[in-house]
């Protein structure tokens, strides 16, 4: 099973102000948002906030599956553009942009992977705009990153770098070299460990199950979803 992953890349805000948002948006949909220092990414419902460069990212736990709604979310309610970046199955990353809540750019590198049938229309809808994220980021060169926008033939062997410098090839980890280019966080280190703060997140769809005891309230270790690969 391939690597799944889900993040929010929220320009220009504070990291207190998107703790806050995040917040809004998990109790909207009957959930919670709780600081906790003692887990780290392998932990069920861990969330992890970092921020650099004026910018601020969210890795979602595993199973999350509402990172377009809350980016959709954090975007709107912070009038802020926010990146809602996915990597697939180890296959491809891709991003959704909003602006003020809505979408604005959108980059599939492998457009009909879910479908063979879609249309030329919606495959161009999903090429991505350089001049845009240009627009909506802070101090970024469009040369330094329209060359991750190309689409991907997943059957070829014969894989680049997007640029010289990159850490890596054509591939679901070029998401990290991305948002370098963006000087987005990317909120774990090289061994995996958190960067930033550390949160127990939970919402109507993932939900933080317990179990009450005479003496205290512990936590149930849920079987893993057939998506975790590790």
């Amino acid at each position: 099973m391939g690597n799944f992953l889900a993040l929010s890349s929220i320009i220009g805000k504070t990291k207190n102000e998107v703790v806050n948002s995040l917040t809004n948006y998990a109790n909207s949909v009957c959930g919670g948002l709780q600081q906790e220092s003692t887990i780290n990414s392998e932990t069920d419902n861990c969330c992890i906030i970092d921020e650099e460069n004026g910018n601020v990212s969210i890795l979602y736990p595993n199973g999350y599956v509402e990172w377009d709604d809350s980016s959709s979310y954090i975007s709107k309610e912070l009038n802020a553009t926010v990146f809602s970046f996915h990597i697939h199955d180890g296959d491809l990353w891709m991003y959704i942009l909003y602006n003020n809540g809505q979408v604005v750019d959108q980059f599939n590198p492998v457009p009909d992977y879910w479908d063979e049938n879609i249309s030329n229309e919606e495959i161009e809808s999903w090429k991505g705009n350089a001049n845009i994220l240009a627009q909506y980021s802070i101090n970024i060169n469009k040369a330094d990153i329209e060359k991750y926008l190309v689409r991907w033939d997943l059957e070829s062997e014969n894989l680049e770098k997007a640029y010289p410098t990159d850490e890596f090839e054509q591939g679901e980890w070029q998401l990290i070299d991305f948002m370098n280019k963006l000087k987005l966080p990317y909120p774990l280190d090289d061994n995996g460990n958190p960067k930033g703060l550390t949160f127990k997140l939970w919402t109507k769809q993932l939900k933080l199950e317990t179990v009450q005891t005479k003496s205290s309230m512990t936590e149930t270790k849920r079987e893993k979803p057939w998506w975790k690969f590790w």
